[in-house]
């Protein structure tokens, strides 16, 4: 299972370690793992994505 997240700061980002970094643009939103998901919630560089019903989204 992974998160959906909305990216609040532009820059580089992997999902794994052994992940090609990704570049992401502020607003931009992406499945994630929980744990990619945390840490960048935790850094204040994205926050969980919700629809318009005020949802958490999650993807397979």
């Amino acid at each position: 299972m992974k998160v959906v997240i909305e990216y609040d700061e532009a820059g580089l980002y992997r999902d794994n370690e052994w992940d090609t970094p990704t570049i992401c643009s502020k607003g931009q939103t992406a499945a994630v793992s929980p744990a990619a998901a945390a840490h960048l919630i935790k850094t204040n560089k994205a926050h969980l994505w919700k629809n318009e019903r005020g949802e958490l989204q999650f993807s397979n």
